[in-house]
């Protein structure tokens, strides 16, 4: 009787942990959800160049951040610059977001552009094939998608 007490007591233990560890699983995954959520949307502020004596201009920027289907850990971000009032498209870019590490990166041909996210705003730089650092960027979320 005493071994039959002592199995259920195991199985029972056991059977909580598996629940436990369900349950950080479930939180795990809503929290990497929510986390790289937190990423799409728009997003405005300055595109400051840091390279004077160059063709590069001051902008008023204006990204739009989207969830790439079937790519996941990918995100898509068209980049606007604003001109008169009204926005003009500059590109689309692919960019590799890693949601832990608050961190989005977007390689193109004419460089890169490197960003941490938190807190509605997304701070980075652009930085040339040659190593040039060329501007720095500054947004914040003005609305989610």
């Amino acid at each position: 009787m005493k071994c039959a007490r002592f199995h259920v007591a195991i199985l029972w233990v056991a059977g909580l942990n598996i629940l436990g560890v369900a349950a950080g699983d479930a939180r795990s995954a809503h929290q990497t959800a929510s986390g790289e959520s937190a990423i799409f949307g728009d997003w405005r502020g300055e595109s400051i160049c840091l390279v004077r004596e160059s063709a590069c201009h001051d902008e008023d920027s204006l990204y739009h951040v989207t969830k790439m289907a079937g790519k996941p850990g990918w995100v898509s971000m068209k980049l606007d610059k604003i001109v008169n009032g009204e926005p003009v498209t500059m590109g689309v870019m692919d960019c590799s977001y890693i949601a832990a590490k608050q961190s989005l990166n977007c390689e193109f041909p004419r460089g890169v552009m490197r960003f941490t996210v938190g807190d509605n705003k997304m701070q980075g730089t652009m930085t040339l094939p040659d190593g040039t650092l060329w501007r720095k960027i500054t947004l914040r979320k003005t609305s989610a998608s």
